[in-house]
């Protein structure tokens, strides 16, 4: 059904991944840069990661992704590696992610809070992330209202810290080898009160814990089976015989899954082929955002295949309606185009304003390298001489 579509994409992916020189099918880097925190008072190093679909003259947003210790690279690398992965295969939406380093010398202090220890700058850390972080992602790189945290050990103390504390400004969680209990703090206490909260749509937190720290798991094991919230979705995963630096590996593919599988899932609805009535899309964009709380696209693969189906089984209008639909969403995926104008062909139709919004459309992409324009251009060619 979706084979076309497929092999193009992968060209396609193949090929930015050369050009940008990353191990990234679906990601490329934005940019390393370091901020000055103001409410830390030192800096922070961070990496930006986008999607192959992000342009800054577009009016696409995408999810926001924050994964802490960047300077863990094993596990940063491992996490990145996830997310393209599960990217790659429609699994999870396309979004943006920021991997933020945590020096050694400040690691402790800036996960600690002053209830437990006087130096501690937890709270200012949150005041870093939610009014520095958060709105430069939202102003400079198209990050939408959806927000993902990571964080492992003391990071995954932290996260978790943040899941009551701070409920209206986070979508999903993911704390890896988190501990529960400080000085004066005990987080078990305070995850047991979202059973009570009233929520608007759902709230993911997922958490794994090795064998380093056993009895915190218990403790919010059963937090997790009193749990009666139907928002509050909460799991918790435990590797008996996991190393503490083991778990980030461990934790991260199916804590992602899980998070996104409702969204895969109304996705599947439009993609099925006994799906044609495409007017079902805005109906389902409805569900995704009264599960997520957010506007999130359906994948740029999803919508093409379905070009491709309706293409390969001779319905043309169809197949131009779904490509129709496609370029709404990413606009800067000229190709679609060129699929238009090929079941243009078929249905012997006039295409001159197709073309014209082609031309316009690959002048402004920048999906595409130099050489791919000369070649939808030459593939243009092709076309229209039938």
């Amino acid at each position: 059904m979706i084979k076309k579509y497929l092999a193009s994409l992968l060209a396609f992916v193949l090929a930015v991944s050369s050009l940008f020189a990353q191990n990234y099918e679906r990601y490329k880097k934005l940019k390393d840069t370091t901020i000055k925190s103001s409410h830390l008072g030192f800096d922070k190093k961070l990496s930006i990661l986008v999607p192959i679909e992000f342009q800054e003259q577009t009016n696409n947003q995408f999810p926001l992704i924050i994964v802490f210790d960047k300077q863990n690279k094993r596990s940063n690398n491992y996490i990145l590696q996830t997310i393209d992965y599960l990217t790659s295969n429609e699994q999870m939406p396309s979004s943006i992610i920021i991997s933020v380093e945590s020096e050694q010398k400040y690691r402790y202090i800036e996960t600690q809070y002053q209830i437990s220890d006087a130096g501690g700058k937890a709270l200012e850390n949150e005041k870093f992330i939610f009014y520095e972080l958060v709105p430069l992602a939202e102003r400079k790189y198209k990050a939408s209202k959806f927000r993902l945290l990571i964080g492992h050990s003391r990071y995954g103390y932290f996260t978790t810290s943040i899941v009551n504390s701070r409920l209206a400004d986070w979508s999903a969680i993911i704390s890896m080898s988190p501990f529960f209990s400080q000085k004066n703090v005990e987080l078990t206490d305070s995850i047991s009160k979202l059973n009570n909260r009233n929520l608007t749509h759902k709230k993911y937190y997922r958490f794994g814990i090795g064998n380093d720290y056993p009895d915190d798991f218990a403790k919010m094991d059963a937090v997790e089976k009193r749990n009666q919230n139907p928002l509050f979705d909460m799991r918790g995963y435990h590797f008996k015989e996991a190393d503490h630096n083991s778990t980030p590996g461990l934790v991260i593919q199916t804590a992602l899954y899980e998070i996104f599988e409702q969204w895969y899932a109304i996705q599947s609805k439009y993609i099925s082929n006994k799906q044609t009535d495409l007017s079902i899309k805005p109906a389902l964009d409805k569900d995704i955002l009264s599960n997520y709380g957010e506007k999130i696209n359906f994948s740029l693969g999803i919508l093409n295949g379905k070009g491709w189906y309706f293409y390969n089984n001779k319905k043309y209008d169809k197949a131009i309606e779904a490509w129709k639909i496609l370029l709404n969403a990413y606009p800067n995926f000229s190709e679609a185009y060129l699929y238009v104008v090929q079941s243009q062909v078929q249905l012997k139709q006039r295409y001159d304003e197709t073309i014209k919004a082609f031309n316009n459309s690959l002048a402004n992409s920048e999906f595409y390298t130099e050489k791919q324009k000369k070649d939808l251009n030459a593939e243009l060619q092709e076309l229209i001489k039938q």
